[in-house]
C-alpha cells in the first residue's frame, strides 16, 4: 500500500491542473451574436499596452521639474541674477511683474538655486515655486537702492 501513495500524487496534481484548464476555457459570458475572440485581447495586445504605459511613465519621470522665480511689486529693477547649480544668468533692467521658468533635471540629485534682484525706490516681493508648490518668499522695500534675494535647494 505504501508503494501506491507516491503514484497517486502525480495523478492528483495532474487532475487539479486539468480541471483548472477546463474551467478557464469552458465559460463564454459574451452576449448572443458577439465574437467570443473579441472578449479577450490577445497576449500581444496586452503586452503592447503594458509596454506603452511603462514607456509613458518612464518618459514622464525623466521630464524636467520646473522652478518658477517671480518678482512683483512697484520698483525699478536694475538687475536680476538667478543661479542654478552654480550657473548664473543675469539680465536687466526689467519691469515688474517679472517671471522666469527654469528646468531642473529629473535626476534624483539635489540642485541649489538662488535669485537676487537689485532695485530702486519701491517694494519687491520674490517667490520661488517648484512644480507648482511655493518654496520660499521674501519682501524688500527701499526709498533708495536695495537688494533682495531668495534661495533654496530642490530634489531633481
Amino acid at each position: 500500500m505504501a508503494d501506491m501513495l507516491p503514484a497517486a500524487r502525480p495523478l492528483t496534481a495532474g487532475l487539479v491542473v486539468l480541471v483548472a484548464l477546463l474551467a478557464g476555457c469552458g465559460a463564454d459570458d459574451s452576449p448572443p451574436g458577439a465574437d467570443p475572440s473579441a472578449a479577450v485581447p490577445p497576449a500581444s495586445a496586452t503586452a503592447t499596452a503594458s509596454a506603452a504605459v511603462d514607456a509613458t511613465s518612464t518618459e514622464a519621470a525623466r521630464q524636467p521639474h520646473i522652478l518658477v522665480l517671480t518678482a512683483t511689486g512697484k520698483a525699478t529693477i536694475d538687475k536680476f541674477t538667478y543661479v542654478l547649480d552654480g550657473r548664473a544668468t543675469e539680465g536687466g533692467p526689467v519691469r515688474l511683474p517679472w517671471r522666469q521658468s527654469v528646468d531642473v533635471p529629473a535626476d534624483g540629485r539635489t540642485h541649489e538655486w538662488s535669485l537676487t534682484i537689485e532695485y530702486r525706490r519701491g517694494n519687491v516681493e520674490l517667490v520661488g515655486m517648484f512644480n507648482g508648490q511655493v518654496l520660499t518668499r521674501t519682501n524688500g522695500r527701499s526709498t533708495g537702492t536695495g537688494t533682495v534675494s531668495i534661495s533654496g535647494s530642490v530634489l531633481g
